[in-house]
């Protein structure tokens, strides 16, 4: 059984070699991909780990290179692993033998959900399991932004925690301003593209606030649990996908 790790970074020379550090022993090789020429440490100190290393042209997200990052995977199993992102002990312990005794094609893992330094109960809010570990050769995935890799078959779940401690607090408004729009306007322009997106641009405005009451009511079944992060966190998720109906309305009209 061979296992291979499968990254996407950019710039990521403050987290990146945590994250390394926590697979080295458990991979049979690492598969970086960089997004766009690297100015930073980032391939220095992936050189230390890996000699697959590929510079792909700049888009500014990650998830239109992941399938080129799997096509050039060798192992009968891949991790999709981001910067931020490291195994904890126990999943370091037990990745491989649950791997080697499966029956299953791909695995949820168990994943954090980090409030700034805190990190909230998992109890249903947000991705509290991550499509991050499947078969070579049963992964379905076509780069759409934020999406998530489908496993072609049968999924299990590992409870073991997959650690992610990103640097800043994603959370807060002004990182929505500054990130999350600009996420919510990279995947309109997307499906659009891909004509994902093919009813007339009035219907996606009319849809804003169905789909912001439903995605502020889905997370909250969890979210409040966590009392005001978690239910900041709806209301940032509804504002989000609301955001994404807004600007496939602005590119269909």
């Amino acid at each position: 059984m061979k296992l291979s790790v499968c990254m996407v970074v950019y710039h990521a020379e403050k987290t990146i070699e945590r994250a390394l550090e926590s697979v080295k022993d458990v991979a049979d090789e690492i598969i970086l991909v960089h997004d766009g020429p690297c100015t930073d440490k980032t391939l220095d100190i992936a050189k230390k780990y890996t000699k697959k290393i590929f510079v792909q042209p700049r888009i500014g997200e990650a998830e239109p290179h992941r399938p080129f990052s799997f096509d050039k995977a060798t192992g009968d199993w891949i991790l999709q692993l981001d910067d931020d992102e490291y195994l904890s002990e126990d999943l370091k312990k037990h990745l491989r033998s649950i791997l080697e005794k499966s029956e299953y094609d791909g695995f949820l893992v168990a994943f954090e959900v980090p409030y700034g330094r805190r990190i909230l109960k998992r109890k249903g809010i947000g991705d509290t399991w991550r499509s991050c570990l499947f078969r070579k050769d049963k992964w379905i995935f076509d780069g759409t932004i934020h999406g998530s890799v489908r496993v072609e078959g049968k999924t299990g779940k590992i409870p073991f925690i997959l650690h992610h401690r990103p640097l800043y607090n994603n959370y807060t408004w002004r990182s929505f301003k500054r990130k999350w729009l600009k996420w919510a306007r990279l995947q309109a322009k997307q499906q659009v593209k891909q004509k994902k997106a093919p009813q007339p641009g009035f219907l996606y405005l009319l849809k804003i606030p169905f789909w912001a009451v439903f995605y502020f009511f889905y997370y909250l079944r969890g979210g409040i649990h966590n009392g005001y992060p978690g239910i900041k966190i709806s209301f940032m998720q509804a504002a989000y996908n609301g955001a994404v109906q807004y600007y496939i309305f602005k590119e269909r009209t």
